[in-house]
């Protein structure tokens, strides 16, 4: 064999080899060395986490396994501690999440999964803590509000793009050219068919994950395009007909249809409403409207759900199969849970046939992590929803109290979805996000509306 040959054998087997989980870690190394670590976040970390899987990973014995997201997230973790610390200021909610990390850690060690409750450890700080510190420290603190939220939602636009193949063809583009890389793993989620289509789920892993992402950057872009945040046009294609934001809203929206996931639906119905509060000159009459509505339609459809998820109801469909197993679950396996103690039972929990499959977020917390760590979940929840009211009502201007608002849907959004499914892969980590920035919109919300005495702006 020549050696040109034998080169390009070793660097075929190379490629497929998982260990090129790294190459974005030696990038994140580099380039924190070359530049700060908010440009790391925007154009390392937001790419990665919007545009590529994150359910392949990269295994050696007695090291944790390394996911694409947990190979960014801890070398930039790792930055922000020990170039932005120093604006830390402690919260409630920093306790809360504290918590929720420390039982995913002791629910596996007290049932004697030492080397389990060690990888979940790693796995929640790097997914967990890291993505709330980025929302905590770097996005307002920096003025990175409009380029974070246009970056995340031009990165999820190309990624929609990319997604439709799925819808038609059935099957997953980013699996397709991805798992190449990774031969000896295998994705168990595959492309559903429904209606005769393919559910897209881009690269989130599943439709109602991929549902979540999406209603989130639907959101985003209206308001970047309410407040003209956008270029008038594509820079390279301004041959298309209208405007730049446009054809995004456009473009995320059918695609979120395109999942056929009806939890993400049923969370973007309710985000919109509220994002649009923020529109309003008149936002406390408008709420007030909104609320009513969302709580006699959550009413109408809570009732009309329970009654088509009965399992003394005929079954006619694959869809209202679904149903009925959500409904059983909770029958099933909350009396699990409350065996669990408050601790929980940790990964390993007793199955119940034929139910492996745990679609409800809060159940799922509640089964791995005990009382404990649902109510320390509950919490997170509330006090980022506090936060986001806050920031929607003594914003400064209009644009921060719709920003407010808008951030105000989405959570509620994701709150009432992961009711139907649970929270994995990025929608895990745009939750805790999403907190860490919750607090730092409040902040400025609030300094605004309860400016300091006259005496403490003259000598601080």
């Amino acid at each position: 064999m020549s050696p040109a040959r034998a080169a390009r054998l070793y660097l075929s087997q190379f490629a497929t080899m998982p260990i090129i989980i790294l190459i974005p870690t030696l990038i994140c190394i580099v380039a924190l060395f070359r530049v700060s670590v908010q440009n790391v976040f925007l154009n390392l970390y937001i790419p990665i986490f919007m545009m590529l899987p994150v359910y392949y990973y990269w295994k050696v014995e007695m090291l944790p396994p390394v996911d694409l997201s947990e190979a960014v997230l801890l070398p930039l973790g790792i930055g922000m501690c020990l170039t932005q610390l120093r604006r830390w200021r402690f919260s409630l909610m920093d306790f809360w999440v504290g918590v929720f990390i420390f039982t995913t850690y002791l629910a596996d060690a007290i049932h004697g999964h030492s080397t389990a409750s060690t990888f979940d450890l790693f796995s929640s700080l790097c997914l967990a803590l890291v993505p709330y510190m980025a929302g905590k420290l770097l996005i307002e603190y920096n003025g990175m509000r409009a380029a974070t939220v246009r970056r995340m939602v031009f990165c999820l636009f190309l990624a929609s793009l990319v997604s439709v193949y799925e819808y038609r063809m059935g099957q997953n583009p980013f699996t397709l050219v991805i798992a190449r890389f990774f031969p000896e793993e295998s994705f168990p989620w595959k492309t559903q068919i429904r209606w005769g289509f393919g559910r897209v789920s881009g690269p989130f892993g599943q439709s109602e994950l991929a549902g979540m992402m999406l209603f989130f950057g639907l959101v985003m872009t209206l308001w970047l395009g309410y407040y003209h945040l956008w270029e008038p046009k594509f820079s390279q294609a301004k041959w298309l007909p209208g405007k730049k934001s446009t054809i995004i809203a456009w473009t995320i929206g059918i695609v979120l249809f395109m999942t056929q996931a009806r939890g993400p639906w049923i969370g973007a119905l309710a985000a919109l409403p509220i994002a649009f509060i923020g529109r309003v000159r008149n936002p406390g009459r408008t709420a007030a409207v909104v609320a009513i509505s969302l709580v006699l339609g959550g009413a109408v459809t809570y009732v009309g759900l329970k009654a088509y998820a009965s399992a003394d109801a005929p079954t006619t469909s694959s869809e209202q199969q679904n149903a009925q197993y959500r409904a059983q679950l909770l029958d099933n396996y909350i009396p699990v849970a409350k065996a669990g103690g408050p601790w929980g039972w940790g990964q390993d929990f007793p199955r119940v046939a034929g139910q492996g499959s745990i679609d409800n977020e809060y159940l799922f917390v509640a089964l791995t992590q005990g009382s404990v760590g649902l109510f320390a979940f509950c919490m997170i929840a509330f006090g980022a929803l506090y936060n986001m009211l806050c920031a929607a009502r003594f914003g400064p201007t209009q644009s921060d109290r719709y920003f407010g608002y808008s951030l105000l849907g989405i959570f509620v959004g994701l709150l009432i979805t992961i009711f139907t499914v649970f929270l994995g892969n990025q929608p895990f980590e745009l939750f805790f996000l999403l907190a860490g920035w919750s607090q730092a919109v409040r902040s400025t919300a609030t300094h605004s509306a309860c400016p300091q005495p006259a005496f403490q702006q003259v000598f601080t």
